[in-house]
């Protein structure tokens, strides 16, 4: 488990550092052409990593059989809506980088993440007890108050 927290804050500071490269970016070029760059080099990279694992056999077994099975099933097979993620992808990077320029780096963080939140208790809402849903609801709201009072303080 402790393995699975470092990485995901090492993903969070990675994230962190992308949104401000983006967003320096997104001033030179425009967000539109930093979202292009930030995709386009990211599935170079991407691209590059996954031939050398799979040429120098470096996948333990139990991925290999997992990128076997997935790769075996075919992508005809998956909905064609389930695409639509890397359209959301790219259009999240551009608005990001287009935000990020106007009201800096903590604050699109900070709304970045409580629309993350939010859009989470939205999709597990109906997955959960009353209780717990009840519990994650008013959680949302301390987030909607937090961002409130972030913005009109004097």
């Amino acid at each position: 488990m402790i393995w699975m927290i470092l990485l995901a804050l090492c993903n969070g500071l990675l994230i962190g550092f992308c949104r401000a490269l983006n967003g320096r970016l997104s001033q030179d070029k425009g967000p539109f052409t930093a979202s292009f760059y930030n995709h386009a080099i990211g599935a170079l990279l991407l691209t590059f990593i996954v031939i050398i694992f799979s040429v120098a056999s470096i996948i333990p077994l139990t991925l290999s059989n997992v990128w076997l099975e997935v790769s075996s099933s075919g992508w005809q097979e998956a909905p064609l809506f389930t695409y639509l993620g890397g359209v959301i992808g790219a259009l999240y990077v551009a608005i990001n980088s287009h935000v990020l320029t106007r009201i800096g780096a903590l604050k699109t963080a900070l709304f970045v993440i409580s629309g993350q939140m939010i859009t989470g208790v939205i999709f597990d809402i109906s997955e959960q007890s009353m209780a717990a849903s009840i519990a994650q609801v008013l959680g949302v709201g301390l987030i909607i108050i937090g961002i409130y009072r972030s913005q009109h303080r004097s």
